[in-house]
Order: C-alpha cells, then sequence, then structure tokens
C-alpha cells in the first residue's frame, strides 16, 4: 500500500499531468503546479459567446486495451462517425488517399506513381530522413502529392532535413502497399479510425471532470505559479523553487517542455546545458458562420503548398451541443504569422474551396498554441537522449508526455502513460523497470 503522506509535485496541468495526478492524487498529497490561468494546455478547449471551441480537432480513439473503458469513467463519451477528406488539384479525395480515386481524379498522376511502383526496388535510397523514408515507400509522385509541402508547412523546415523517425510516427500507412491492400480488400482499420469519442459538450468537459475527481481525492491545482528552479543534490531533488513559495517533494513528475525544463535544473548548484532541439507554434483561426453546417467532413487536409493552412475542421462535427443550432464554426491550422492580409488571402482559398462565402463569416479571432509540434530536425534523438540520460538517473523525477518526452503522443497514449507512471511509483518499481516501459512507449502506433 502506497504511503499516503509522500508528496508528489506535478509540472503542467496539460492533459498529461491532469490524468497523472488523477491517478496518483488517491494515494499520495499530489500537488499540479500550472504556470497559465487555465488548465488543459492544447486538449482544453473555451467558451466563446454560445460557442464552446476546442484548440483545433481533438478526437478520442484508441487501440489500447483498457483505456476508453478508463476514460469513460472520468467522462461520458458519445461515438461520432469519423469523415475526413484531403484537398488535391481542385478535387476532393476520402482520407487515407484511395488509389482508385487518384486514377478518375487525376490519370496522370496515377500513371506516374504507378511507375514510381515500378521502379522502385532499383531506386531506393538512404532511410536518413523523412523525405527519403516516404519516397521508399510511397514512390516521388505521391510524396510530392501528399506529403511534401505539407510538411514543409507543418515544421517549416525542409523535409529532407527532418529525422526519418517523424516520418515512422507520424504518417499511420506503412507504404504504397498497405494503401493498395486497404481498397482492394476495404480495409481501413488499420491505417484510419470508422469511429471515435467525444465529450458531449467539448473537450474541457474531460479537463474540468478530471480536475474535479484530483480535488476530490484532496489533491490540488495551483495554476499562475511558474517554477524557476530545480536543485539536485545527491541525485535526489532537494527542492524546487515557485514564484509563490519553496516546496520539498519526495517525487517530481514533469510534463513542460523539455527546454523549459533545462533551463531551471541545477545539479549541485550547477546549471546543465540546455538541448538544440526545437518547435513550431501553432496559429488557429476561429471563423464564426452564419449558417447550420460548413463541411461535410469532421476535417480536411490542405497538403499542397499554395494553401496558407494544413488542415480545416469544423467544431459542430464532434458534436451538435458545442454550438448554436443556427450557427457553426470553423477551425483553420496554419503555422504560418497572422496579419489582417493573411487572413483575407485565407479567406479567399476557403472560398477556392468551397468551405464558405466571405458574406457568410459573422466575425472571425485567432488563438497561437507555443510549442504546439515538436520539430525532429536530424540529430534530435542525440539531444534528447542527452538530457532524459541526465535528467532520469535522478531517483525521484520523471518525466511524461508529448513535451516532456519531446515526443508524439494521442491523447489515449498519454492516458496509458499516465497509469503506467503510477503504477511505477505506487509499486516503488526501479529506473531500469521505468526504462524498459519507456521502450514499450516507443511502440505506439498512431491512427488518424
Amino acid at each position: 500500500m502506497a504511503n499516503k503522506k509522500k508528496s508528489i509535485v506535478i509540472l503542467g496541468a496539460g492533459i498529461t499531468g491532469l490524468i497523472t495526478a488523477y491517478y496518483l492524487s488517491s494515494d499520495y498529497n499530489v500537488l499540479l503546479i500550472e504556470k497559465d490561468s487555465s488548465i488543459g494546455g492544447t486538449a482544453g478547449s473555451f467558451n466563446y459567446k454560445d460557442f464552446k471551441l476546442d484548440y483545433g480537432p481533438h478526437k478520442i480513439y484508441t487501440e489500447l486495451s483498457g483505456i476508453l473503458e478508463e476514460i469513460q469513467k472520468v467522462c461520458p463519451l458519445i461515438k461520432v462517425k469519423k469523415k475526413n477528406s484531403i484537398y488535391l488539384n481542385g478535387n476532393y479525395f476520402d482520407f487515407p488517399l484511395k488509389m482508385s480515386q487518384v486514377a478518375i481524379k487525376m490519370p496522370g498522376t496515377a500513371f506516374k506513381a504507378g511507375i514510381d511502383i515500378l521502379s522502385k526496388p532499383l531506386n531506393k535510397l538512404v532511410d536518413d530522413s523523412y523525405e527519403n523514408y516516404l519516397i521508399n515507400r510511397f514512390g516521388k509522385t505521391l510524396y510530392n502529392l501528399s506529403f511534401r509541402d505539407y510538411a514543409t508547412k507543418i515544421w517549416g523546415t525542409n523535409p529532407r532535413e527532418l529525422d526519418a523517425e517523424l516520418a515512422k510516427r507520424r504518417v499511420a500507412i506503412s507504404g504504397i502497399f498497405q494503401l493498395i491492400k486497404s481498397v482492394l480488400f476495404k480495409d481501413t482499420k488499420q491505417i484510419s479510425a470508422e469511429y471515435f469519442h467525444y465529450p458531449p459538450l467539448g473537450m474541457n468537459e474531460l479537463v474540468r471532470n478530471l480536475a474535479k475527481k484530483i480535488i476530490e481525492n484532496n489533491g490540488k491545482i495551483m495554476i499562475n505559479n511558474e517554477l524557476s528552479e530545480i536543485s539536485i543534490k545527491d541525485n535526489k531533488i532537494e527542492h524546487i523553487r515557485l514564484n509563490k513559495g519553496m516546496l520539498r517533494p519526495d517525487y517530481l513528475i514533469s510534463t513542460i517542455p523539455l527546454d523549459s525544463l533545462a533551463e531551471i535544473i541545477k545539479f549541485n548548484g550547477i546549471k546543465i546545458d540546455k538541448p538544440e532541439i526545437h518547435y513550431q507554434d501553432l496559429n488557429i483561426v476561429y471563423f464564426i458562420l452564419n449558417k447550420p453546417k460548413a463541411l461535410k467532413d469532421c476535417w480536411i487536409f490542405f497538403p499542397e503548398g499554395k494553401f496558407i493552412f494544413q488542415r480545416v475542421c469544423e467544431q459542430k462535427a464532434f458534436s451538435e451541443a458545442t454550438c448554436p443550432e443556427n450557427k457553426t464554426a470553423i477551425m483553420v491550422e496554419t503555422t504560418q504569422s497572422l496579419s489582417k492580409e493573411l487572413i483575407n488571402q485565407i479567406i479567399g482559398q476557403l472560398e477556392e474551396a468551397k468551405i464558405l462565402q466571405g458574406s457568410e463569416i459573422e466575425e472571425y479571432f485567432f488563438k497561437t498554441i507555443k510549442k504546439a509540434y515538436p520539430i525532429y530536425k536530424k540529430g534530435f534523438a542525440e539531444q534528447i537522449n542527452s538530457l532524459l540520460s541526465k535528467v532520469e538517473s535522478i531517483d525521484n523525477f520523471y518525466t511524461l508526455g508529448r513535451q516532456g518526452l519531446f515526443n508524439y503522443n494521442n491523447m489515449d497514449q498519454c492516458w496509458d502513460m499516465s497509469m503506467k507512471l503510477a503504477e511505477q511509483i505506487k509499486q516503488n518499481k526501479s529506473k531500469e523497470d521505468w526504462q524498459n516501459t519507456k521502450k514499450y512507449f516507443d511502440s505506439y502506433r498512431i491512427v488518424d
């Protein structure tokens, strides 16, 4: 039985921090610290007039055993039929892309893709970049069509400079033959979820319920409080310093960005080197429209470089209860810095794609999400491993989640991670055990 008197401080009240606090607060004195004025991070949502809006499209889907049931213990969920598309060369295609549709709407492209398949064994490239890894599996034609510009837009870097690990983690389809097989045998479940789940009143319903359960367990959540120092002595947390005091927890768990963490750690009074890692910010433009519905899809991908944005989604497609009956809201994602001129260009491109007409826009505004995407530049793994090896050598310190491990994780995977860490601490497992658990995290599969 865990000792209820032991204290745990968790840094960051995003979804991973909240879930971890939820599982540990029944057995420990848990304090969850958040520097911002709200909790939930990018997995949360906010109220705007009569709308409940997410920070981009968030769905709950999992292949992990038992995770959906665990989430439903915290929050009621509705089941949503997923439909999403990809817009290419002035045409809408189902997503994942079906070669049969490409053959009908873009026969020249389909022919070139076929030539790529035949010549692929002769032209194999070294799997040393995002670009080469995907060209080896899809051919240059399909790579240029649906991967190249999309990657540049999201990560702001030439795909040749991105690590192959990014493609391995983010592309659910293993190659052109799996794509063709899914069409021939009408089996897309291995590469795309047919249904997903969602809280009826938006993602903040899940966030609020997690916070409520933490408090019911006598855990505490402290907002507007930033950490300024983590002092390590004799391979343990000596103290942590906040702008509202100093604490000496038995355990410290960090879900904050690794570069921010590196800035405040001191080993025996000496700061550690900050890793050379990079992130991409995300801007979301919210358009309030004077019509009941805008899209047939939950979200649409726009991979072509000519489009300023990379994805458009509609809040109402996730839950009708999040928007007024006679209005809707679409969310347009871009990594470009926004100006009035650029937003006018976005409106023009949305009109071109027949998503809206300018006269339907009642108003618009935007939100910026800092460090939304970890950028896997070549050499990133060495930087990350160098920092994590130092941090994880500390007996009572763990890092976790998308930001805490500089990893791409879906919400269900963050939930699984949090459960595994709670088990690690409650059972007083060794750090060697934790390293084996982290190898299991690397097996997570992204399914869109």
